[in-house]
């Protein structure tokens, strides 16, 4: 299965490219954090989950072997009919405002800003006394009210997010089945293991740099997530995760792969990118 370290690298790189994904979506960190919902109650990725919501449900799949989601049906009940998605896409036209909590954490410029302040040369440029009273204007700059055609733009951007993750996992989950087909093999707990294993040497490979940012926004999204709502202790519990989950992704040495190969991840991350896009184009065009 494709883990966070992936479906970032979809984020990350579907909001970069010249594509639908990049027009339509106006709040990024909402459709990052999107990204990442099915996966938090399922009760692996985020710690103290009390009542696990199994993942049949967080990702509308049937109990096999290898879950193929039906993206199209989160679709349906949930982004076609999401309440404010008219008057949302009707600003989709709009000049983008750059606005601090529409944007989420990098931890590029986060390691950038933080390092200088550990070199031995380093002279502060304020008074000590001062930071604190620094801190409370950043709180307060992302704790801007916000009106209520923002919120519905946010959660539509969530919805989105999340039904890129549903697409994604039922494209990778595919492609490893036709493997299996291909191979005349039938799933077994060596086939899952090796599996797995080369998954996590794929998403170790990626290079990314965004986390969601825990903004009052976000919370207020993620609280009327229409197919559950996400309270806001899981909200700060997935933005940790996540951040430690972008810092320590990297490998030292080449992927070695045990039961796939580089060529099946490259072809496959590409084919989930290029559906997301031009699905999400056609429907919403």
């Amino acid at each position: 299965m494709p883990s966070w370290n992936i479906h970032t690298a979809h984020a990350e790189r579907l909001l970069a490219a010249d594509g639908a994904v990049s027009r339509i979506v106006h709040d990024r960190n909402a459709f990052l954090f999107g990204n990442l919902i099915p996966d938090i109650y399922v009760g692996y990725m985020v710690p103290s989950i009390e009542c696990p919501i199994p993942y049949r449900i967080t990702h509308f799949a049937n109990p096999e072997h290898i879950p193929k989601p039906r993206y199209d049906e989160f679709w349906e009940r949930y982004v076609a009919s999401a309440n404010g998605a008219s008057a949302s896409l009707s600003m989709r036209n709009a000049p983008r405002v750059n606005r601090p909590y529409w944007e989420p954490l990098s931890i590029v410029a986060e390691v950038a800003h933080v390092s200088p302040s550990h070199a031995a040369s380093f002279e502060f440029e304020v008074d000590l006394q001062d930071v604190a009273s620094i801190q409370r204007a950043v709180f307060d700059e992302l704790n801007e009210p916000f009106l209520p055609d923002e919120l519905a733009e946010s959660l539509f951007d969530m919805l989105l997010g999340t039904w890129v993750h549903l697409l994604a996992d039922c494209i990778w989950n595919q492609r490893v089945s036709d493997v299996l087909v291909a191979r005349g093999e039938k799933p077994s707990s060596g086939f899952r293991v090796k599996k797995q294993a080369d998954f996590d040497l794929f998403g170790k490979s990626l290079s990314i740099d965004l986390v969601p940012r825990a903004t009052p926004q976000l919370i207020a999204a993620a609280a009327v997530f229409p197919q559950y709502p996400i309270d806001e202790r899981s909200v700060y519990r997935t933005e940790a995760v996540a951040h430690e989950t972008v810092r320590t992704n990297f490998l030292r040495i080449e992927p070695e792969y045990q039961l796939l190969d580089a060529e099946f991840f490259d072809r496959t991350f590409n084919e989930v990118n290029a559906t997301a896009d031009r699905l999400l184009g056609e429907r919403l065009a």
